[in-house]
């Protein structure tokens, strides 16, 4: 029997984008989606937001290249276009934001709406309001949300059960190998209400290559303003040491950081086949060696153990548990 693992994304953030040129030809960018779905992907995750340095283009690069009829399901997330996600989740925002977004990518319906951030200016009441509506109007099958802190997730799910609001069904988080802090609370409070998990920086936006900590991160993304944040994010000297302590074990088996990091996503995880991990390479042979690691299928019982190891040193020092704010995220 076929070892199954979580259900593999397609994020186009960089769709659109001025910092990598190719990606806004839309012939490059629809022969790119080809080889995408011909991995056998089939979710794209995209944003109003995206990229970040040109607010819609990546749905607007996914409408004009008609990606839905290439057999993709396309997922996209609420805008909200500053620093500060105040305001962006009232019912007048993500009703703007849905027909901007149904407009620019050339579709009836999205498949996952997501709110991108939380909103500390609207009532959560309106909130619960604004997102169920766009699921019961259609436009969307189903909706979820993203970068919630556990207590806020917990109203607002209890505002839907007492409203009779549809609940959301996914959830999507930051969650790889050295950044699992959401495993304790998050996670089980998502499993008791049925909803999935779809993860997002499996390889911590390019650190889990190793290349920051071992002085190799020039011509990378980490190296790049468009990483910076990332970088901001990693490189601290627990995040490092366990770096260190990874490839110090794989290195003699072959096996490079990103692979063991996809790997163990994949299938060591707390993922399970209803899950979803979101891949966001910029070329496409990096898509196609990302696919071709996750399908070497589980790690040997060493990795295991070093990653084990590497869970428990950075949970002992408060680490692993990444808080994403607005302020964090990719600059405008």
């Amino acid at each position: 029997m076929a070892i199954k693992c979580p259900i593999i994304f397609y994020g186009t953030t960089t769709f659109g984008s001025s910092h990598v040129p190719a990606l806004q030809d839309p012939t490059f960018a629809s022969q790119f989606l080809d080889t995408v779905r011909s991995t056998g992907i089939s979710q794209i995750d995209t944003a109003a937001r995206y990229p970040p340095d040109n607010h819609g283009g990546s749905e607007r690069m996914l409408g004009a290249i008609h990606a839905s009829d290439k057999g993709f399901t396309i997922n996209t997330k609420v805008l909200f276009a500053g620093q500060s996600s105040d305001g962006t989740l009232s019912k007048e925002a993500v009703r703007r934001s849905v027909a901007s977004s149904l407009k620019r990518l050339n579709i009836d319906r999205i498949g996952i709406l997501y709110a991108h951030c939380p909103d500390n200016a609207t009532p959560l009441e309106e909130q619960a309001e604004a997102l169920s509506e766009q699921q019961l109007l259609g436009h969307c099958a189903q909706y979820g949300v993203s970068n919630f802190p556990v207590n806020m997730l917990e109203h607002f799910l209890d505002i839907c059960i007492e409203r009779g609001y549809p609940l959301p069904s996914v959830y999507q988080g930051q969650y790889n190998l050295i950044c699992r802090g959401l495993e304790k609370e998050l996670i089980p409070l998502l499993r008791k209400h049925n909803m999935s998990f779809n993860a997002y920086s499996p390889l911590g936006g390019g650190f889990l290559t190793g290349n920051l900590t071992t002085g190799n991160a020039a011509g990378t993304r980490l190296g790049s303003a468009y990483g910076a944040h990332f970088t901001i994010m990693y490189d601290h000297p627990k995040f490092h040491e366990a770096i260190r302590g990874l490839l110090k074990v794989v290195e003699p088996l072959g096996i490079k950081p990103t692979e063991a990091a996809l790997r163990w996503i994949a299938y060591h995880s707390v993922l399970n086949e209803a899950d979803g991990i979101i891949l966001g390479a910029s070329k496409p042979d990096q898509l196609l060696a990302n696919m071709e690691d996750i399908r070497k299928g589980p790690l040997p019982q060493v990795v295991l153990d070093e990653i084990m190891e590497i869970g428990r040193q950075i949970d002992e020092m408060g680490g692993g548990d990444l808080e994403i704010k607005p302020s964090k995220l990719p600059p405008n």
